[in-house]
């Protein structure tokens, strides 16, 4: 398909670009669910997997991501608000009827029920954050207080692992590595326990709220606070190995060949060294980001609430290219290895698509329906509008 590049600016080697007038993508196909759709699709293995807010008749999808033909649906009996979680071979949803809640295994190939976990206690659900599939295992938080421990395969698996209670406040998500989980506190810790047994191994405190989901590599668990600090613990024991000063930390950190790359509320994109947490580089910008950033190449990608798209170099922090997106970012970019490209939704009805070389925009899609934020599926972008329709872009 061909591309209409927008004429770039060019500031001190910098590449400063508008993505006003880019063109429409070509869509490849597009089906309509009829049912009302608001998170996004999952992809895996051929198949997009969809969930639907409506409360009656069916409420997951698998559609064939060549085609868009529908190949099943699966009625839960209440309403689902979250994406499903995608495994090799099953798709594991939760929805809620008044005060019963359930937790499914639906078959990704048949569409059949595998397995069912059902609780009765009012008034927390299993219905508010999608399920985490880590390490081999599947993770489950009623409201986010409390955490739930499943081994996702087997004929009949509805019988859980263990639990941790918590003790009322909100858990960040859970990350499993080197047989532990590990996940933040609104209770100022953090929290390792036996990926096992779901004993506590260590906790670490920075004395402040934690919100954002941490980052784990060679052994470190990196992880910022409320606060305005951005710490290092050793994951086998807890010890603190170092701190940084910066601004409250909402999102999780991305970690890349030994660096830490962290946005923070004061405006600011940090590099720290995983190991000793020095401070590499700082890139201050216009406003702060929301969602985490992403790596390109040796190119960190950050869209903040400027309305920018940011691209900086991975080792130095210099400024190469930034785009002025016309909107606020509403979702994470992504990187679409097929087109070297950056995509994100940009308010409630459009999803920009980024040259992630230069920043230049490759197309715009707008539609008066609220969209889906977009999912990269190899050779096509994939969005769903707030009534069904499921389109694939290029």
């Amino acid at each position: 398909m061909s591309r209409f590049l927008l004429a770039g600016l060019l500031v001190l080697g910098t590449t400063i670009t508008n993505a006003h007038a880019a063109p429409a993508p070509r869509i490849i196909w597009s089906v309509n669910l009829d049912a009302p759709v608001y998170s996004p699709p999952q992809a895996r293995n051929g198949s997009l997997f969809l969930t639907s807010i409506q409360p009656t008749g069916p409420n997951l999808f698998a559609v064939a991501e060549q085609s868009g033909k529908l190949l099943w649906s699966y009625a839960t009996q209440g309403a689902i608000s979250i994406p499903p979680t995608v495994g090799k071979t099953q798709i594991f949803v939760a929805s809620d009827i008044g005060n019963t809640h359930f937790l499914r295994a639906i078959d990704a190939k048949t569409g059949f029920l595998i397995w069912q976990y059902t609780r009765h206690q009012p008034p927390e659900c299993m219905c508010s954050q999608a399920s985490i599939l880590s390490g081999g295992m599947l993770f489950a938080q009623s409201d986010g207080h409390s955490l739930y421990a499943f081994l996702p395969s087997g004929a009949a698996p509805s019988k859980r692992l263990w639990q941790f209670p918590g003790n009322g406040a909100p858990l960040t998500s859970p990350v499993v590595a080197g047989g532990f989980v590990v996940f933040g506190s609104g209770d100022h810790n953090v929290y390792a326990l036996d990926a096992k047994t779901g004993a506590v191994k260590w906790t670490g405190t920075t004395g402040y709220v934690f919100t954002a989901t941490p980052a784990i590599s060679d052994g470190v668990v990196v992880i910022g606070d409320q606060g305005g600090n951005i710490d290092g613990f050793d994951l086998n024991t807890g010890k603190s190995l170092w701190s940084d000063s910066a601004g409250n930390v909402d999102v999780a950190a991305v970690i890349a060949r030994g660096t830490a790359y962290v946005v923070t509320e004061d405006h600011s994109v940090y590099a720290l060294n995983v190991t000793n947490g020095r401070q590499l580089w700082q890139y201050d910008m216009e406003d702060y980001a929301v969602f985490s950033p992403i790596l390109a190449g040796q190119l960190v990608i950050v869209a903040n609430r400027a309305g920018q798209l940011v691209a900086l170099d991975a080792k130095t922090g210099k400024l190469v290219w930034q785009t002025d997106l016309n909107g606020t970012p509403f979702s994470q970019p992504e990187f679409w290895a097929a087109e070297n490209a950056v995509v994100l939704k940009i308010n409630d009805h459009a999803i920009g698509a980024f040259n992630a070389a230069t920043g230049k925009a490759l197309w715009l899609y707008n539609t008066p329906l609220v969209v889906t934020p977009p999912v990269v599926n190899g050779k096509a972008v994939d969005v769903v509008t707030s009534n069904g329709t499921v389109d694939a872009l290029e």
